[in-house]
């Protein structure tokens, strides 16, 4: 192609041959834009695997779980200037956690648009041609104003960069390191959520990125586990959806020729991905973390996480549960939407009190080894004759009966009028099974543990217990199991590490005797499933519906 010295002088076909490159958007961002890559030098911009999945996937709402130096605020940057050059009178802002980072950001776009016409050395035929289309897009926004915290082009769009934007209305927003920010800065983070969150238009795009700090609390454990919670299903404008970019993905995280030391608590752990994740590292990775691990200590789950537990979880300070919730979130099997299957028992497993909380867990195990979690029931101070009636409801909403009520050892223990638990439930026509006491709590937690690696939980388990004149409802049992945590020492009159009896306990306990109560062989003896029943009938559980891939 020869090249004109101005747009005036374009042929007809070389005109139409531009604005079909100009049209794709994807080829825009991989060939128009140039960047200042991690050794230093001049790059010309080009999609790598995290920023090509996050374009193909983007969302209206995106919250994106990564390691460090994947360049997804580089992407953002990137995406923001290239909307602005070719959408007339758009806004977009970036926060970032201080003024000089969120300056970096308008520096990354600001070299990217000085650099639309650079020519590198010995260019090529597709060079030339790239710096005749930048030099054609300068002269179109001649008097473009770049300042540190902004930009504002002729064709009405403009982009800001600050700690926190309110007012207004944009149509990008990119959040950068909110986890950092809600860790050591609470009341900064709520004001990003009330003040930037809500500058963004239904259709607009919000890019929140950020590796996670600060374990299983703060702002940014709460907006990510929430995007966790949608994987699977169908996404609305408003709804976030959920990456996660794992260092096992990066090419370059990896030493090459060498292998690992064979530290012993690097072996377990490397083997604990393979039995718990399926994750085979090959001797390069493995000697790449243990390197990295050396200087980066506990932060390295924090910092480079293999899976969305080490992140939101990595040192699990104190939570029981906490490793077992998040791999079911990460499998979209937390806040499952699925039918009770009517051919497979149904169970009851009890934690029971009066003046106390009362807990039940309403579980059907599946033909497929997994376990549908269909409900959970919590109250306080209430009588077993409005318990009873809350599982009657159940049954017949959802379509199931109750084949056995699990219960506890101290079953048999009396209730107002003289009656025992076990007794008033049979009285209510409830077939009933009394489960031994296990004497080692943490073998019985264990056992519960195991049970939630195959558990598929129900939407409802995360919803309040409903009760009339209650205004708040009572603690859901997802949230319970989530909240489960050992006592701080002394808490319990012992010096022993026990689990915290508090308002989380209670779901805890019921569910522990339904495991006890499945590894005692309660359950297996009671199933009476046909061999071709378990062969031949499908899992009740629907799948994970696909969301919706919408680009703004």
């Amino acid at each position: 192609m020869t090249f004109p010295s101005s747009l005036m002088e374009l042929t007809p076909k070389q005109y139409q041959e531009i604005k079909t490159l100009l049209d794709d958007r994807k080829w825009r961002l991989n060939n128009l834009y140039w960047i200042i890559d991690k050794e230093g030098l001049l790059q010309r911009f080009c999609m790598n695997w995290a920023q090509e999945e996050l374009y193909d996937k983007l969302h209206y709402r995106n919250d994106i779980l990564k390691v460090r130096q994947l360049g997804i605020s580089t992407f953002a940057a990137i995406l923001e200037l290239d909307a602005a050059l070719f959408t007339p009178n758009i806004t977009c802002g970036v926060i970032d956690r201080t003024r000089p980072e969120a300056e970096k950001k308008m520096d990354k776009m600001h070299f990217a648009f000085d650099h639309l016409d650079y020519l590198p050395e010995n260019p090529t035929e597709r060079d030339r041609l790239i710096a005749f289309i930048g030099s054609l897009i300068k002269d179109e926004m001649k008097g473009a104003a770049f300042t540190q915290s902004d930009v504002k082009f002729p064709n009405g769009s403009t982009v800001y960069a600050a700690t926190s934007l309110r007012g207004g209305t944009l149509q990008i927003l990119h959040i950068s390191e909110l986890g950092a920010i809600a860790a050591h800065d609470p009341k900064k983070a709520s004001e990003i959520m009330t003040g930037g969150f809500n500058t963004i238009s239904k259709t607009g795009i919000i890019i929140k990125e950020s590796t996670h700090e600060g374990g299983q609390y703060g702002l940014n454990y709460s907006l990510t586990v929430a995007a966790m919670d949608m994987v699977g299903k169908p996404l609305s404008p408003l709804d976030f959806r959920f990456f996660f970019f794992s260092w096992i993905r990066q090419h370059e995280y990896r030493l090459e020729g060498c292998k690992p030391s064979g530290d012993r608590e690097m072996q377990k752990y490397f083997k604990s991905l393979e039995k718990d994740y399926n994750i085979i590292l090959d001797d390069e990775q493995k000697a790449w973390y243990e390197s990295m691990a050396r200087t980066q200590g506990w932060l390295m789950r924090q910092e480079y996480p293999t899976v969305p537990d080490e992140a939101l979880n990595p040192i699990a300070a104190g939570t029981i549960f906490g490793s077992q919730i998040n791999r079911l979130r990460e499998l979209g099997r937390l806040t499952a939407e699925f039918e009770v299957d009517a051919f497979l028992p149904v169970y009851a497993a009890w934690d029971i009190g009066v003046a106390d909380f009362m807990s039940i867990w309403i579980i059907q195990p599946g033909s497929d080894g997994k376990f549908y979690f269909l409900d959970n029931i919590t109250a306080n101070g209430l009588t077993l004759d409005w318990y009873i009636a809350e599982i009657h409801k159940r049954e017949a909403r959802d379509g199931y009966h109750i084949r056995d009520c699990l219960l506890p050892h101290d079953c048999e223990n009396r209730v107002p009028g003289g009656t025992s638990f076990l007794a008033s439930l049979e009285r209510a026509g409830f077939s009933c099974l009394r489960i031994p006491c296990t004497r080692d709590r943490w073998a019985s937690i264990d056992a519960a543990r195991r049970l939630l690696r195959h558990a598929v939980i129900h939407a409802r388990c995360s919803e309040k217990t409903n009760v009339e004149g209650i205004k708040e409802g009572y603690l859901s049992g997802v949230s319970a199991l989530s909240n489960y945590k050992t006592a701080p020492p002394g808490a319990n009159g012992t010096r022993k590490t026990e689990p915290l009896h508090d308002v989380c306990s209670h779901a805890a306990d019921a569910l522990r005797t339904f495991s006890e109560a499945h590894e005692a062989g309660y359950i297996s003896k009671q199933l009476g499933w046909r061999q071709d029943e378990v062969e031949e009938r499908p899992s009740p559980y629907k799948g994970l519906a696909k969301g919706t891939d919408i680009l703004w």
